[in-house]
């Protein structure tokens, strides 16, 4: 008999990990930027495939979705998202209704947490290259502009 895997509650897990994000921001210019875009396009589709599969009962499309949304999140360093997924493909798979209801009511949340967090990444690391670039060259006012 499998047992329910216990992870640590949410206010003690960040959302997101940020040394993995830091790993991926060290390696190529943009590549985080990139990553967090293309999660923030693909992702939303995988998180409404498990909605609607919830809404009808279709625990195959549940445990495909939830893989999916794992795999990009874990990708990203969204643990708590990626772990919910887990939970919920797990529970797909030994079609464990109890479960799935209890994921579902989790994954909404960690869903809207890590999807603010991401944009908050994109968003810093954008102001940084911002700051980074250096200042225009204004030409001081001539003295004849004084008059």
């Amino acid at each position: 008999m499998r047992t329910a895997q216990t992870h640590e509650p949410a206010t003690q897990t960040p959302a997101l990990n940020t040394e993995l994000l830091d790993q991926y921001r060290s390696r190529k210019s943009n590549l985080l930027e990139r990553l967090i875009s293309a999660f923030l396009q693909e992702a939303p589709d995988f998180y409404q495939n498990i909605r609607k599969a919830s809404e009808t009962g279709d625990l195959n499309e549940i445990r495909l979705a939830a893989h999916s949304l794992k795999s990009c999140s874990h990708n990203l360093g969204a643990i708590r998202l990626s772990r919910v997924c887990q939970d919920l493909e797990s529970a797909a798979i030994s079609n464990d209704l109890v479960k799935i209801s209890s994921s579902m009511q989790q994954i909404g949340s960690e869903w809207f947490e890590a999807e603010q967090a991401l944009r908050g990444e994109l968003y810093k690391s954008k102001q940084t290259k911002i700051a980074q670039q250096p200042a225009a060259q204004i030409e001081p006012p001539a003295e004849d502009d004084w008059n």
